[in-house]
């Protein structure tokens, strides 16, 4: 409860201070590699791991939801898995290496999102990582 009322106050702050570079600069670094976004639908999040350790992080994770996996594409730096839960719902999940061993990950459950789905999706992740 107190990082999301944390992430209100900080995403509030940045929604008045949008244009303001210092303020910006300064929160952006209050908030760190553990910071979500949230666009569209997909909460994604940098996860401070090299990108390998990450795509296997999101496949244990994904075996340890039982969530099928029906498809994957991995190119060394960026990739997609595509599953299913077992409820049916659709779960995407996008990596990419963005160097200094940090790898962002996204995560979309369901045709329009499903957010609390995607951060138990992210906690399994980082518990695997060692985050």
């Amino acid at each position: 409860m107190r990082k999301r009322a944390r992430l209100f106050v900080l995403s509030f702050l940045l929604m008045f201070s949008y244009g303001c570079v210092g303020i910006g600069l300064i929160v952006g670094a209050g908030i760190g590699a553990g910071a979500y976004k949230y666009i569209e639908g997909s909460l994604g999040r940098d996860y401070p791991v090299e990108y390998s350790k990450s795509w296997d992080a999101v496949n244990t994770a994904l075996q340890n939801l039982h969530i099928s996996v029906a498809d994957s594409v991995n190119e060394g730096v960026k990739g997609t898995i595509y599953g299913v839960r077992q409820d049916g719902k659709s779960v995407v999940v996008t990596l990419k290496d963005k160097g200094q061993k940090v790898t962002y990950i996204s995560v979309r459950v369901g045709t329009f999102g499903s957010r609390e789905d995607a951060e138990r999706i992210h906690n399994e992740i980082a518990s695997i990582a060692g985050i």
